[in-house]
């Protein structure tokens, strides 16, 4: 009784183990990259939500300038072009902080003058 070729199936098993792995490593890399690429453009949302409560915030303070508090907050005001954008914005002394979500992603901007 030989066992001529055992050798060789052991050694193309391990072959294609390492195979599998370095290829199970580079598909977990692409779909990482796919994943973080599709968020391009909610951060472009975020910002621009964000940008929309600053801006509401500032309209405010100017209109109501005569009797200013110092302060205006909006939490979670939703937007009409997407029903998932969001922002939240506060005025204290000469700063606007101001920050925008959609889906997961989130901008915060900061207006002085």
């Amino acid at each position: 009784m030989t066992q001529k070729g055992s050798i060789s199936i052991y050694l193309s098993i391990l072959l294609m183990s390492v195979l599998m792995v370095i290829s199970s490593g580079i598909s977990i890399l692409i779909l990482n990259q796919i994943k973080m690429s599709s968020q391009i453009g909610y951060s472009t949302i975020s910002f621009y939500a964000a940008e929309s409560g600053a801006e509401r915030c500032l309209c405010d303070i100017r209109k109501n300038s005569h009797n200013c508090t110092g302060s205006c907050s909006y939490t979670n005001v939703s937007l009409d072009f997407s029903g998932d954008a969001t922002y939240t914005a506060s005025y204290s002394v000469s700063t606007i902080n101001s920050k925008g979500t959609f889906f997961e992603t989130n901008r915060d901007i900061e207006v002085n003058w």
